[in-house]
């Protein structure tokens, strides 16, 4: 008789509730550690720098830096191209070069970061088969170099492949320049919108 009674019947409910209580824990406490660790900014890398010396006069300013600057999208973004693009190792670069004076002369093209042990990174389509007919792959359309006109002519590329390792430098048509670690200094020319500038410029603007 005492089965059927409050207590009884407070008893066949307790199980299941607790079984539903436990599962959300255990479902909850994952959840709450990845979000936790989605608010932890993890730099993907330094951003290397170099000044291109141009053979009619005037120069460029080339930053290289990881396409993202929080190392868990690098990564993922790196195997998701790996895989759609079909590359071999690597991982996705942001190549940007801005004119200190008037731009130069003729396209941009051969293209190449390099070191002691050869290349580390080429333009991110250059590798791969474009479709002569039928629907294109968006992303080629989204990698393909960019002209930015403004003050400041700049042309920025995505490229694809390793980090460069002491000796680093960019090889283009325009002439070469040798990649280092960006300065404290140097981090303080950079302008709001991501172009590199004198110092004495930046404190015009």
């Amino acid at each position: 008789m005492g089965g059927n009674g409050p207590l009884g019947g407070s008893a066949v409910w307790l199980g299941p509730v607790l079984a539903v209580v436990i599962a959300a824990l255990l479902v909850w406490r994952p959840f709450e550690e990845a979000v936790q660790q989605k608010d932890v900014f993890v730099a993907a890398g330094p951003q290397l720098v170099g000044e291109l010396e141009l053979a009619g006069g005037g120069s460029l300013r080339v930053s290289l830096a990881p396409l993202h600057e929080d190392a868990r999208r690098q990564e993922f973004d790196g195997v998701a191209l790996a895989r759609r693009l079909a590359l071999a190792e690597g991982e996705p670069w942001r190549l940007r070069l801005v004119a200190l004076g008037a731009g130069p002369a003729g396209p941009l093209d051969g293209v190449a970061v390099v070191d002691g042990e050869g290349v580390c990174s080429e333009p991110i389509l250059q590798g791969v088969l474009l479709a002569q007919e039928g629907v294109q792959d968006p992303l080629v359309g989204l990698f393909q170099p960019r002209t930015i006109v403004g003050e400041r002519p700049s042309w920025e590329l995505v490229l694809w492949g390793r980090a460069p390792g002491p000796g680093g430098r960019l090889e283009c048509s325009w002439g070469s320049a040798e990649l280092a670690e960006e300065s404290e200094e140097e981090e303080r020319e950079r302008v709001v919108d991501g172009e590199l500038v004198p110092l004495e410029g930046a404190e015009g603007s």
